[in-house]
C-alpha cells in the first residue's frame, strides 16, 4: 500500500504528448489557470465546519473508497465518483450522484472539478501516472489504496477516516463491523466444515488466495476453502490461479460451488451450470451452485456483512444467518 502526497517538480516534466505537443502543453496552462480561478471561488464559499476548517472536495476512483466515504458521513464532500458504484444504501436515498470520473478523462476535466483529494487504486496510478503527476503538481493530494486481505481492513478505515476528516466515525465503524461479526465466530472452530470451491473467474478457473477477504468470509460462514493451495496471479492480488486439474483433484470435496458475480465474472448461472467439467462435483449433482455479488465480498466496506449472511445461507442452507 502506498500513499502519494502532494508536491511541486521544477517545471512540467517530459509527460506532454510529443505529437501536438504544444497545443496539448498549452491545454494543461489553461487548465490549471481554470483551476487556480475556481479554487479561489470554491474557497470563498466553502462551508465552515466546527473547527473552522475547510470542506474538503474529493474524486473517488474506486467504489470501494467512495462507500466509505459516503458511510463516514462525507457524501456531500464527493464532486467525483467512479463509474463502477454499486453502493445503494439509506445515506443515497434521494441523493444526485456527483459526475463520473475515469483515468481516461482529460487532466482539465479533474482540475476543472477543484479537488482537494483524489482517492485511488495502485493500478490506477499504474496505468495513468502521467495523469496523476499532473495533477500532484497542481497540489492535488492522491491517496492510494488497494486492501485484498482481511487482516489489513480496518486500518484502511481509520486511515481513510482521517484523510477525510471523520476520524471518529471510521473508528466507530470498525467497531460495529466487529461485534456484527462476534456471532459468526465461532464457526472458525467448526469439525464439520462443508467443502466449498469459490470460482473468481469462470473462463480460467480462478479462484481466490487463502488469504483474501472472501475466503475469510467464507471461513465465517462456516465453509472450508477446498482451494487452499491455489496461488495468486501476481503479488497483491485477490484472484488466484487453480485450473482443471487441480479441481479434478478436489472434486469429491466440493459440498458447495460459488461463483462471484460482477464486473470480473458476468458469466450467466446457467453457463457455469452447463460446463462438463462441472458436472462432476457433488455441489453440481446436489444442486448447491450459486451466485454472490461480487461487491458484497471483494469490496473492503461493511457490505461485507450482507455478503457473509448470504454465504452463510449457501453453505448451511436453511440454518440461521448469523452462525
Amino acid at each position: 500500500m502506498e500513499t502519494i502526497l502532494p508536491g511541486w517538480g521544477k517545471g512540467f516534466p517530459s509527460f506532454f504528448p510529443k505529437k501536438n505537443g504544444a497545443s496539448a502543453r498549452w491545454r494543461v496552462v489553461a487548465a490549471l489557470c481554470a483551476l487556480a480561478f475556481i479554487g479561489a471561488a470554491v474557497g470563498a464559499r466553502a462551508q465552515e465546519s466546527a473547527n473552522g476548517a475547510k470542506s474538503l472536495r474529493i474524486i473517488s476512483l474506486y467504489a470501494a473508497h467512495t462507500e466509505l466515504v459516503i458511510r463516514l458521513g462525507g457524501r456531500d464532500s464527493l464532486v467525483g465518483v467512479s463509474q463502477q458504484e454499486t453502493y445503494a444504501g439509506p445515506e443515497t436515498v434521494g441523493w444526485e450522484w456527483p459526475p463520473a470520473f475515469s483515468i481516461n478523462d482529460d487532466v482539465e476535466k479533474f482540475l476543472l472539478a477543484a479537488p482537494d483529494l483524489i482517492l485511488v487504486r495502485p493500478q490506477h496510478v499504474n496505468s495513468a501516472s502521467n495523469l496523476f503527476d499532473t495533477l500532484r503538481q497542481a497540489g492535488v493530494r492522491v491517496w492510494v489504496r488497494q486492501v485484498t486481505n482481511a487482516d489489513d481492513i480496518y486500518a484502511y478505515w481509520r486511515e481513510l477516516g482521517d484523510f477525510c476528516g471523520k476520524p471518529m466515525e471510521a473508528r466507530q465503524m470498525v467497531a460495529d463491523f466487529q461485534i456484527a461479526l462476534e456471532p459468526y465466530q465461532a464457526n472458525l472452530a467448526r469439525a464439520d466444515k462443508p467443502g466449498v470451491f469459490i470460482e473468481s473467474i469462470h473462463r480460467e478457473i480462478k479462484t481466490f488466495t487463502p488469504d483474501s477477504i472472501p475466503i475469510w468470509l467464507l471461513e465465517l460462514a462456516g465453509g472450508y476453502n477446498v482451494a487452499q493451495d491455489a496461488e495468486p496471479v501476481r503479488d497483491g492480488l485477490m484472484v488466484a490461479n487453480y485450473g482443471p486439474e487441480r479441481l479434478l483433484a478436489k472434486a469429491e470435496l466440493i459440498d458447495a460451488f460459488i461463483a462471484q458475480d460482477g464486473q470480473m465474472n458476468r458469466v450467466p448461472l446457467e453457463t457455469i451450470l452447463a460446463r462438463d467439467l462441472y458436472r462432476v462435483l457433488p455441489a453440481f449433482k446436489n444442486g448447491r451452485v450459486y451466485k454472490i455479488p461480487e461487491d458484497l465480498i471483494s469490496r473492503p466496506t461493511p457490505s461485507l456483512l450482507e455478503g457473509l449472511r448470504l454465504m452463510r445461507g449457501m453453505v448451511y442452507p436453511g440454518a440461521p444467518d448469523n452462525g
